[in-house]
């Protein structure tokens, strides 16, 4: 019996991969860890409750952890699966860009891939690994085929992906690919919404945040709330919308965002991990990435502002303006700081080769507005309100 097991399933991505391969009847095995809150059982119920209950004969989760030697699980649950022809799916990763996190990065990152290539290599027929497009760091072009040409890393977590898979590359034993994804979007599921990749939720939450102070003071009936009536500010009770002339929101000139879709990644993975094709990677970016004005302004629509102006600046002014923000707003720094991160990825763009999606399956479809107020009307309704400050 063919057996999916994968890492990173409690993740935002793997989550998803893990439902995608269920409904195809593929019987899937996940590993997963205790936390200080949870054991492994309270956790596995929380985050696949619906599986179990909807799958109990094909779906199955084991206690372990990447970090620990032969991935700490048990003698009983290797020898079970040892049984079975085992397609290895490896998603665990640490996505912080923080300094402070560095350590648990590195650990994350690179010793959890190479525990899981050598557990891999002795209990496994086929490896599969999630890289990430940045480990081109800050070159402008870059191949599937290639790893390392003196690219500048922009942060810890480029370095140590591309770290991690140099590991595969030099030590898989196995037939393996590597899916190298840009920024993903999609509707993240409440336990791993702050940590979307590109903090998408999270930068939305300043617009949210921003909004809903400004109708506190609206509300008030002080000095600030004239003022903000007399500069033209009103709130529409019945479309819920908040109107600001005198709203300016710079953004970089130029700048383009490379996202694509939950779904597209979590259907190419699926397409192509069984195909005979001979490449170091494949590129999961988007061939005609949006605007970062498209998906500042669609923020700004959704979160219910109207009538705001967006200043189109150099991306140095842009990076300045961001510094100041962080500054100057203190109650959301941690999440200006997430927008910090950023700034290289919505200010310079790499053009990636796509040799074989293009050859293999399909580019992805356009990040659309109504994909766009999807995501964004989810966040309202199941996650902004619940972020802390």
């Amino acid at each position: 019996m063919k057996i999916h097991f994968i890492t990173g399933a409690t993740g935002f991505v793997g989550k998803y991969l893990a439902e995608a391969l269920l409904e195809k009847n593929e019987n899937v095995w996940v590993l997963v860890r205790s936390t200080t809150e949870l054991s492994v059982e309270g956790r596995a119920q929380e985050i696949f409750g619906e599986f179990l209950h909807k799958w109990p004969t094909t779906f199955k989760f084991i206690e372990g952890d990447i970090v620990s030697i032969n991935l700490g699980i048990t003698d009983k649950d290797v020898a079970a699966l040892d049984k079975h022809e085992v397609i290895f799916w490896h998603l665990a990763a640490n996505l912080s860009f923080s300094v402070v996190n560095k350590e648990n990065v590195q650990k994350t990152n690179c010793v959890g891939t190479a525990n899981a290539v050598t557990f891999a290599n002795q209990h496994a027929k086929k490896f599969i690994h999630m890289s990430t497009a940045y480990v081109c760091g800050d070159s402008l072009k870059f191949s599937e085929n290639e790893l390392s040409k003196g690219q500048k890393f922009r942060n810890h977590y480029e370095r140590s992906k591309s770290e991690a898979e140099k590991f595969v590359h030099e030590n898989c034993k196995l037939p393996y690919k590597v899916f190298r994804p840009s920024i993903i979007i999609g509707d993240a599921y409440q336990g791993k919404a702050e940590g979307c990749t590109f903090g998408y939720y999270r930068y939305t939450f300043m617009f949210y945040f921003l909004r809903k102070n400004i109708m506190k003071k609206l509300e008030s009936g002080g000095f600030i709330s004239r003022l903000f009536k007399l500069v033209g500010s009103s709130y529409d009770e019945g479309d819920k919308t908040l109107t600001v002339p005198w709203l300016f929101i710079p953004y970089p000139r130029n700048g383009i965002v490379d996202m694509i879709s939950l779904d597209h990644v979590i259907e190419s993975k699926v397409e192509l991990y069984d195909k005979e094709f001979d490449s170091m990677a494949v590129h999961l970016t988007h061939n005609d990435p949006p605007k970062h004005r498209f998906i500042l302004d669609s923020i700004l629509h959704d979160v219910g502002f109207r009538k705001f102006k967006l200043l189109p600046v150099p991306p140095k002014l842009f990076a300045v303006s961001a510094k100041v923000l962080y500054f100057v707003v203190f109650p959301i720094r941690k999440y200006v700081k997430s927008v910090m991160w950023y700034i290289p990825y919505i200010t310079t763009r790499c053009e990636f080769d796509k040799t074989v999606i293009e050859k293999h399956y399909k580019n992805p479809p356009k990040v659309s507005r109504d994909l766009i107020k999807r995501i964004n009307e989810y966040a309202k309704e199941n996650i902004l309100e619940n972020i802390e400050i």
